[in-house]
C-alpha cells in the first residue's frame, strides 16, 4: 500500500510539473525566447505521453482529469499566445479552445448528474491532440504554420468534438474484460522504451544513409546496438521479460540491424565514384540476402529457448561490425562480401555465448 501511495505521489508531481511547464512555454513565447519555448514544449509533450503509458497501470479518476487539463493547458496556452502574436489566426486557437470547453462543460454536467463516472479520452480525441501538438511545433520553431498539419489538426479537432457529443468522454466505470490485458499501456514496460529508442536510431541511420551522411549513420547503428543491449539487461533486472517485449525487440532489430545496414551499404555503393553497374547489382543481391538472413535468424530465435547461448550470430552484431568496417576504411567494393558473410553467420548453427 505504501509503495502504491508513493507511485501516486510521483505521478501527481509529474502531472503538476507539466502544468508549470505549460506556463513556462507561454511566458517564453511572450518574451520571444523561441528556442526555450520549443525545447520546453517538446519536453512537456513527451513527458505527457510517457506518463500516460506508465500511470495507466495505477488508474486514478482524479489524476485522469488533472492529466487532461495538463495536456489541454499546453495546447491552448500555446495556441492563444501564438494567435495573440499574429503567428497563427485567432480562429485556429478558438477552435482548439472550443473543443476542450465542450469536454469540460459536458463532463461537469454528467458528473453532477451521476458521480460514478471516469474520464476516458476517445481514440479520436487522442489522435487530434497528437496532431494539435505537431501543428503547433512549426509556428513555435519558425513562426510559420505548416498548413497541411494545421488543417489536419483542425479537422480532427472538429470531428473529435462532434464524436464527443455522441459518445461522451465521461463514462460510467465499466468492468474489465480480457481485451484490457492487451492494451498497449499494460503491455509496454520501462525496458521497452529502450527498444523503441533502438528502432528510432535505426530509422535515423536510414535517413542519414540516404542523405550521404555515412559517418553519422554508422554512429547511429552503434548507439542502437547499445540500446538493444540495455533493454534486455533492464528487462531482466526489473523482471519485465515477456512475450510482448520479445516480439517488439525482434521487430525493432529487423529495422535497426537488418533494414538500416542494408540501406547503409547500398547507399554507399550508390554514392561511390569508382563502383560500376555490375558491382552495384551484385551489392543489391548481397544486401537482399543479408536482409533475408536477418529476418530468418530473428524468426528462428523467437521459437527457440536456448539458455546462455544464441543459435547463429546475433543480428545486433551487425550494428557493430558494419560501422567498424566503415570506420576502418575498408573499400566499399568489399562490403557486399562482408554482408554475405554476416548473413551466413546469422542463419548458421554456431552457438554464440550470451554476454553476462
Amino acid at each position: 500500500m505504501k509503495l502504491r501511495i508513493k507511485r501516486e505521489r510521483i505521478f501527481f508531481t509529474v502531472t503538476w510539473l507539466r502544468w508549470v511547464l505549460a506556463f513556462v512555454v507561454a511566458v517564453s513565447l511572450v518574451l520571444n525566447r523561441r528556442n526555450i519555448a520549443f525545447f520546453i514544449f517538446i519536453l512537456t509533450a513527451l513527458a505527457g505521453f510517457l506518463e500516460n503509458f506508465i500511470s495507466r497501470k495505477y488508474p486514478s479518476l482524479l489524476r485522469s482529469v488533472i492529466d487532461f487539463f495538463a495536456d489541454k493547458l499546453l495546447v491552448n496556452l500555446t495556441a492563444i499566445i501564438l494567435a495573440a502574436k499574429g503567428i497563427i489566426p485567432v480562429w485556429v486557437a478558438l477552435i482548439f479552445l472550443a473543443r476542450d470547453m465542450l469536454t469540460i462543460v459536458g463532463g461537469t454536467i454528467l458528473i453532477y448528474k451521476d458521480i460514478r463516472r471516469e474520464f476516458k479520452p476517445t481514440v479520436l480525441g487522442k489522435i487530434s491532440y497528437f496532431f494539435q501538438l505537431m501543428a503547433l511545433i512549426p509556428p513555435i520553431a519558425t513562426q510559420q504554420a505548416d498548413w497541411i498539419l494545421m488543417y489536419i489538426a483542425l479537422i480532427l479537432t472538429v470531428l473529435s468534438g462532434i464524436y464527443a457529443l455522441i459518445k461522451s468522454e465521461f463514462r460510467f466505470i465499466r468492468r474489465k474484460t480480457d481485451l484490457d490485458e492487451f492494451r498497449i499501456y499494460k503491455l509496454l514496460k520501462f525496458a521497452d522504451i529502450f527498444t523503441l529508442l533502438n528502432v528510432a536510431l535505426g530509422l535515423a541511420s536510414i535517413v542519414l544513409s540516404i542523405n550521404n551522411n555515412f559517418g553519422y549513420a554508422a554512429f547511429a547503428l552503434i548507439i542502437a546496438a547499445a540500446f538493444d543491449y540495455f533493454d534486455g539487461k533492464i528487462a531482466k533486472s526489473m523482471q519485465q521479460q515477456n512475450t510482448f517485449g520479445k516480439e517488439l525487440d525482434s521487430l525493432a532489430d529487423t529495422v535497426s540491424f537488418g533494414v538500416a545496414p542494408a540501406i547503409f551499404g547500398f547507399s554507399m555503393m550508390q554514392f561511390a565514384s569508382k563502383i560500376n553497374q555490375l558491382q552495384i547489382t551484385f551489392g543489391m543481391i548481397a544486401f537482399t540476402i543479408f536482409l533475408f538472413c536477418g529476418i530468418l535468424r530473428l524468426a528462428r530465435y523467437n521459437i527457440m529457448d536456448l539458455k546462455g547461448a544464441f543459435q547463429g550470430m546475433p543480428i545486433t552484431l551487425n550494428g557493430i561490425i558494419i560501422p567498424l568496417a566503415y570506420f576502418l576504411g575498408i573499400p566499399i567494393k568489399f562490403f557486399p562480401y562482408i554482408y554475405l558473410a554476416l548473413g551466413v553467420l546469422m542463419v548458421s548453427s554456431i552457438r554464440v555465448r550470451k554476454l553476462a
